[in-house]
């Protein structure tokens, strides 16, 4: 039993009675890292974002993904820039496998506790850690070995030394496992969405009691605060009965929506792509918490949380090929938080170590730029709840909204025209006694029928005007 009082049964209508915890709701801002054996290498062609590549053509998707993480994959399309840099750069018969030996020697120059620290200065309040991605390299020292190559894991803790760390920071910790594809089982080159299926191990292939195995591991070892499987998983029971222990060893945890079972029922929704969505967004499984966009996000408030999560450029993990050019700036980060806090979601930004265990200093400089942002705008963030606003824009300019026990908070993605705006209010919302410019000024303001007017000679951000609205208590 919970600490709630309730236990969970492994079946979908009882793990569907689960609540997303209202940590994660007043969170807003997570950190996701990519790192791993590919980190090593750390190419993929320079190339478009998943989304408009993908919306292009489905074979250069997977051939010249920008993804490096998928390394092992897009290495086997013998004409492609991957396998060319490969060739040149390791030799034709250079093995991936020897990434695993270079990554575990790169660890001893790896400093948890600096991570952690950058992650709390850039504002953040939980973290997630890929623990194993494709490849099948674990970034903890398993009990339950890889059975087709030996050591293939890291001889330092590295999920349990980021938890300590990220912990003592005061932040969540989350992990990452790929339960949909681990390539040490099975891998059949993708080229299409439909090879993923084909890469699904299972029971013919002793992957499931595996997989099962190392999530029940990382559950009682780490007490991971957020569970995030990719791609999907080869059972369904499997899925109910981890998700079922998790929730009863976790009350406060909850889980992603990409658990989308080979063997089991498919919804009749499972596809459905709401409308203003934008990026790529997973089939829908029986159970989730939270629907995880990738590259995309949703422009107004529906009835589920989500949370969208990107790379700082077009890649997850560090791709030697982007440069700064290529990579989210602090005023689009700024723009993701707002949009995201105003339309019931999440951020989690991807950080993208290189293999030397270092953080691209670019990266971090963005990490370190939003966080200030944060420290004055931040209450129109965290902590705050979506409200629904029949008027969607200004002089041409989007607008959202959010609040908290004491102001609304008016969110402007971009800058109208300086001088009188006019904004509907909710009608049910309390007395205004006082409006504001968040780090900046507003002149003279009025309240008549619902409708807010105020005169603004100067706008406080290049990306996001926020307004707070102090209500009578």
């Amino acid at each position: 039993m919970t600490a709630t009082g309730k236990t969970y049964l492994p079946t979908r209508a009882s793990l569907n009675e689960h609540e997303v915890p209202e940590w994660f709701r007043d969170a807003k801002f997570g950190i996701f890292i990519h790192w791993g054996p590919y980190s090593i290498p750390s190419f993929a062609p320079h190339s478009k974002q998943i989304d408009q590549l993908a919306a292009e053509s489905e074979a250069p998707a997977f051939a010249h993904t920008p993804y490096a993480a998928w390394y092992r994959n897009t290495v086997l399309f013998e004409d492609g820039p991957t396998a060319q840099f490969h060739r040149e750069t390791y030799g034709e018969d250079y093995s991936y496998d020897n990434f695993g030996e270079a990554f575990n020697a790169s660890l001893e120059n790896w400093d948890p506790v600096a991570w952690a620290k950058l992650f709390k200065k850039s504002g953040a309040r939980y973290v997630v850690l890929v623990s194993k991605h494709h490849d099948g390299f674990l970034l903890w020292p398993s009990a339950i070995p890889n059975p087709h190559k030996p050591n293939w894991q890291t001889t330092r803790d590295v999920v349990g030394e980021l938890a300590d760390a990220v912990r003592a920071e005061g932040l969540k910790f989350g992990i990452y496992y790929s339960g949909g594809i681990d390539w040490t089982f099975k891998h059949v080159r993708i080229e299409s969405l439909g090879h993923l299926g084909l890469n699904i191990p299972g029971e013919a292939e002793n992957y499931t009691e595996y997989a099962n195995a190392h999530y029940y591991e990382l559950i009682e070892r780490y007490k991971p605060d957020y569970l995030w499987n990719d791609i999907g998983y080869p059972s369904q029971q499997a899925t109910f009965e981890i998700l079922a222990k998790y929730y009863n060893s976790i009350p406060e945890g909850l889980t992603n929506d990409r658990w989308f079972p080979i063997d089991g029922e498919l919804l009749a929704d499972a596809l459905e792509r709401p409308e203003g969505m934008t990026g790529v967004l997973p089939p829908k499984p029986p159970v989730w918490d939270v629907r995880t966009p990738e590259y995309g996000m949703f422009n107004h408030i529906l009835p589920f949380i989500w949370e969208t999560t990107r790379g700082m450029g077009h890649s997850f993990a560090y791709n030697r090929n982007e440069t700064e050019a290529d990579y989210i700036t602090k005023n689009g980060i700024a723009t993701m938080l707002a949009s995201s806090a105003c339309f019931n979601g999440n951020v989690l930004l991807n950080v993208g170590p290189r293999g030397d265990a270092q953080m691209p200093p670019a990266q971090a400089e963005r990490l370190e730029a939003v966080g200030e942002w944060l420290e004055t705008r931040g209450e129109a963030i965290k902590g705050t709840r979506p409200v629904e606003l029949n008027q969607k824009s200004v002089d041409g300019v989007s607008i959202g909204a959010t609040r908290n026990t004491e102001a609304l908070y008016i969110h402007m993605f971009g800058k109208p025209a300086e001088g009188v705006l006019e904004v509907t209010l909710p009608s049910e919302l309390e007395r205004v006694t006082s409006v504001e410019q968040i780090g900046g000024q507003v002149g003279d303001w009025s309240i008549e029928q619902n409708t807010l007017r105020l005169t603004v000679n100067e706008w406080a951000d290049e990306a996001v005007q926020i307004f707070k609205l102090g209500l009578a208590k």
